[in-house]
């Protein structure tokens, strides 16, 4: 009987010991950002040792073209990826199971040239089936003629309105203060119904294997935007260290946004979106708003 015992005692002890290591094993996300200040959180989350603190190693790759980064999403290279709504509407169309898990905050720039705005016919850089070509109709649609000039990569766009062959260019902050500080002007707008259209998407692979790295992901991305809403120079710092290509110089001329804790954009807006994809495919989207949003990782 003592014997019986002590075998029990021995096994229970070896599974415990299982769980710990199980447990103990850290979690990781590869995901994919593009070179805008919606990134400030995550690397701030990074930096701030944020993630190693919730058990968690993000792998971070940075893409300057949107193709690229479709690529790597549908090759399982990384997990989820820096996007935008519009984008996961068109890839779950397609057949590629990927859905929104919470917004980031992006600041989209028009940038042009001296005295493109006064004019009524203009030529403006954009992605074809983007949040760049829906911010533009819905920025620049009611007032002016608009020749859609479609530039995947976000510094040929700005190299073709530098040199003249483009009025104005879609850009993300703070490829436009670059712009700006080649000779080009910035023009802010509202963003439409208070959201920014991006998005951290992840494949459902990702969601239905990784869901506690994506809570965990996502608790320490709430705790940087607190530190941010707090002392808005930090975003500035973690931009000019970690995304390619912004120079000191930048920190402190970048225009921000307002940088929330992680949400999700309403059905309504959500569905705006689609309605207007409609208007530029050959065929209607068959999606629905709740089709593209995973709401268990937000509150």
């Amino acid at each position: 009987m003592k014997k019986l015992s002590l075998i029990i005692l021995v096994l229970v002890l070896v599974m415990t010991g299982c769980n710990a290591n199980q447990t103990d094993e850290k979690m990781v996300l590869n995901i994919g950002l593009m070179p805008a200040v919606d990134t400030a959180p995550i690397f701030l989350a990074k930096d701030s040792g944020y993630f190693e603190e919730n058990n968690l190693e993000v792998n971070i790759e940075i893409y300057t073209n949107a193709q690229d980064r479709q690529s790597a999403l549908q090759a399982n290279a990384i997990d989820g990826a820096m996007t935008d709504i519009l984008a996961v509407a068109t890839n779950v169309n397609g057949g590629f199971d990927l859905k929104a898990t919470m917004l980031t905050d992006g600041m989209f720039v028009l940038v042009s040239n001296e005295g493109a705005i006064d004019k009524t016919d203009i030529s403006v850089g954009m992605m074809e089936v983007s949040v760049s070509n829906f911010l533009v109709d819905q920025w620049l649609g009611q007032t002016h003629t608009i020749e859609k000039v479609y530039v995947n990569a976000i510094p040929s766009r700005l190299e073709a309105t530098v040199s003249g062959q483009l009025d104005m260019a879609l850009l993300p902050e703070p490829i436009a203060t670059v712009a700006e500080l080649k000779g080009l002007e910035k023009l802010i707008f509202e963003p439409v119904d208070g959201f920014s259209p991006d998005v951290m998407a992840f494949t459902q692979t990702a969601i239905d294997n990784k869901s506690d790295a994506l809570e965990a992901f996502v608790e320490a991305y709430n705790k940087a935007v607190l530190d941010i809403q707090k002392d808005e120079s930090l975003a500035r710092e973690t931009i000019v260290k970690n995304v390619p290509n912004v120079s000191p110089e930048l920190k402190d001329l970048m225009d921000l946004p307002q940088y929330h804790e992680a949400r999700l954009p309403s059905e309504e807006y959500i569905q705006r979106v689609i309605d207007w994809t409609n208007t530029i495919l050959p065929e209607p989207l068959n999606v629905e708003p709740k089709d593209l949003i995973d709401t268990n990782f937000v509150d």
